[in-house]
């Protein structure tokens, strides 16, 4: 069974947990911090080969670290720009300067983005187990009488 950061009562407690997020964002496991969750420079191993979480339950997980990819390679697309433009102004050559910027931006923040990514979708509950949820996780989140009952 997944288990719980010091002290945590609840999935809220997850998104509390920094170390598991720096993990995540290195490329190591956000429930065990072991490594092997990478399997290529952008492929993620199915399961974590250590404490066996899956990390993609549905397509289109990642969908999610795509938008703040580019979100990021954005905001550094705009700072480039503004401090180029406003320091040598208008000149031949800046797109080509502002496409290879957006493409290291991109491509450079797409791992470390995508770890993140990993961490919040563990630290939501939606990376765990085969066979087991958050709601076996972390028991006494008030979901599973819920079930109960309905």
């Amino acid at each position: 069974m997944t288990r719980p950061p010091e002290g945590a009562t609840g999935a809220a407690d997850r998104f509390r947990d920094l170390r598991a997020m720096w993990r995540g964002t290195r490329g190591l496991c956000p429930n065990c911090g072991s490594g092997g969750v990478f399997t290529s420079l952008w492929g993620v191993a199915p399961v974590c080969p250590n404490c066996g979480v899956r990390f993609e339950r549905e397509s289109g997980a990642w969908v999610g670290a795509w938008v703040l990819t580019y979100s990021v390679a954005l905001l550094i697309l705009i700072v480039v720009s503004v401090v180029l433009i406003v320091n040598f102004g208008l000149f031949p050559g800046l797109e080509w300067i502002l496409v290879g910027t957006g493409a290291a931006a991109v491509l450079l923040s797409y791992r470390p983005v995508k770890g993140w990514w990993l961490w919040w979708m563990w630290a939501a509950g939606f990376v765990t187990r085969d066979g087991e949820d958050d709601i076996e996780a972390y028991p006494g989140s008030g979901t599973r009488d819920a079930k109960k009952r309905g």
